[in-house]
């Protein structure tokens, strides 16, 4: 086949993805890698971007949820391919990379892995949403450089602060990185450094492979109105379904499956609260906010419907937390 530059092949990989043809898939990837093209470039250019374009396509209802799953799992098909192909053994150090605890998004973390492998690193990949007191348990017996974790998932912070503490319980220093955090959350969360890429991953792991950092004892301090929010979610959500009958007559008509979306887009909305206010971010609510209207709207659920839920919500959550009703009368204010 003609040799493709990553930038086309993403479009070529997606379109092959889609059409469910997956050995044609998995030889464009390793078509390029014997081209010349670094692993790190394959995956983050051509099936980290797919998945991305997946997404997109999904969030404004081009795709289904079947569609999304078809391409992912040839995505894992291609790696697993790219992973057995060429790789030397790494003879230096020792990486630990794991999901936050609660993310089932095993592929990035996989890829993440992969790379870090990639440049000679020694890696134990555990995948997504590995116990926090199992990975404790892993690290007491490996001592490993290091462990990473990734996390693209606002809903999976409490998960990042659970293996920062699990770690930091033996003196291993804890590395994070995903695109649900920055240096700023990453940091609130107890990890003690963040990396963009997995070129800075490699450095900071060599760094404490020649000099362990002195961790935290302590667990980290979390705001304890972030945790009640995300403990109490499903209950404040029933409630606000209820009420939303009341403000929203529409809903009268919705049949049971419309309905358990509803409190399922109620509940995710008092997590996503929960989120911002264990990093400190209103960015991480707006954001979710704006890609949770353009979910609904796409799929023929009106502006006025998500006004609605959370108008009924902002004085349940103010029971539990002041400032997370004032985002949620903000976002109401967006909405119009």
């Amino acid at each position: 086949m003609p040799v493709l530059l990553p930038h086309r092949a993403t479009d070529a990989f997606l379109d092959l993805a889609l059409a469910g043809d997956r050995s044609e898939a998995v030889r464009l990837t390793t078509d390029l890698v014997e081209e010349g093209f670094s692993l790190p470039t394959i995956l983050t250019e051509v099936i980290g971007a797919a998945q991305c374009e997946v997404g997109r396509r999904w969030q404004r209802a081009e795709l289904t949820a079947a569609d999304e799953h078809l391409v992912t799992g040839i995505s894992h098909a291609a790696l697993a391919a790219l992973s057995s192909n060429g790789h030397r053994r790494a003879s230096h150090g020792t990486a630990v990379v794991a999901c936050a605890e609660g993310d089932w998004h095993a592929l990035p973390s996989q890829m993440f892995a992969e790379s870090l492998r990639a440049t000679g690193l020694g890696v134990l990949h555990l995948g997504a949403s590995v116990p926090a007191a199992d990975v404790g348990a892993l690290l007491e017996r490996r001592r490993p450089d290091g462990l990473v974790v990734t996390c693209n998932l606002p809903l999976s912070y409490l998960g990042v602060a659970r293996l920062a503490d699990a770690a930091h319980r033996y003196g291993v220093p804890v590395l994070a990185g995903g695109r649900a955090l920055t240096p700023e959350r990453a940091l609130t969360l107890g990890v003690d450094a963040w990396a963009a890429d997995v070129t800075r991953a490699a450095e900071i792991l060599r760094a404490w492979r020649r000099s362990r950092p002195d961790v935290p004892a302590p667990p980290v301090d979390l705001e304890p109105a972030a945790v009640e929010l995300t403990r109490r979610a499903a209950g404040l959500a029933e409630r606000a379904s209820d009420a939303l009958l009341g403000v929203f007559p529409a809903m009268a008509s919705y049949d049971d499956r419309q309905r358990d979306h509803t409190r399922e887009d109620l509940a995710a909305i008092v997590r996503f609260l929960g989120a911002a206010r264990l990093v400190d971010d209103d960015e991480v609510f707006t954001s979710f906010t704006s890609w949770l209207e353009e979910v609904l709207t796409s799929r023929g659920v009106p502006v006025e419907a998500l006004a609605a839920g959370m108008t009924v919500l902002a004085p349940l959550v103010r029971e539990v937390d002041e400032s997370s009703a004032g985002l949620l009368e903000a976002a109401v204010a967006r909405l119009g």
